[in-house]
């Protein structure tokens, strides 16, 4: 994977299908991320001594965190696809994530509750597995014992 920088600008459909968002809102959402982190820096500045900076930009940050989220790939080839290791993938995504649902304010349950048709979070990480139907006998009860 490119970095942002390399990204596709002229074809906004490339782009929309690669991160999830359109470049407008993928720029608003970074703008949002770069404030919320300098703003913490300002807040405490002694947490960041000792600490050596990213590897990574705060977009390419952004993107490896929306690419996750858009196409769920493991770790490790993430952190191919990035070149990094798959324990700082891990590492960038998480506080990523952690920073990203911070800025972003969601309605609490209350609020969901008294109005239901205006927000609607679908989590669709869960898959059921399939189980083999060939094979398994017509009368096989599903116990784990062997008595009755």
């Amino acid at each position: 994977m490119k970095t942002y920088a390399q990204l596709p600008t002229d074809n906004p459909e490339e782009f929309k299908r690669l991160v999830g968002l359109s470049k407008e809102n993928f720029q608003h959402l970074n703008g949002k991320l770069c404030a919320y982190i300098s703003e913490q820096k300002n807040l405490s500045p002694l947490t960041r001594r000792g600490r050596k900076d990213s590897k990574l930009a705060a977009e390419d940050r952004l993107l490896l965190t929306l690419y996750y989220l858009r196409h769920y790939p493991t770790l490790i080839n993430l952190g191919a696809v990035f070149g990094i290791s798959e324990s700082y993938c891990h590492k960038v995504y998480s506080r990523t994530a952690r920073q990203l649902v911070k800025i972003e304010r969601l309605p609490k349950r209350k609020a969901l509750l008294e109005d239901p048709a205006a927000t609607l979070a679908v989590d669709v990480s869960e898959q059921p597995i399939e189980r083999p139907v060939k094979g398994q006998k017509a009368f096989y009860s599903g116990k784990k014992t062997p008595h009755g």
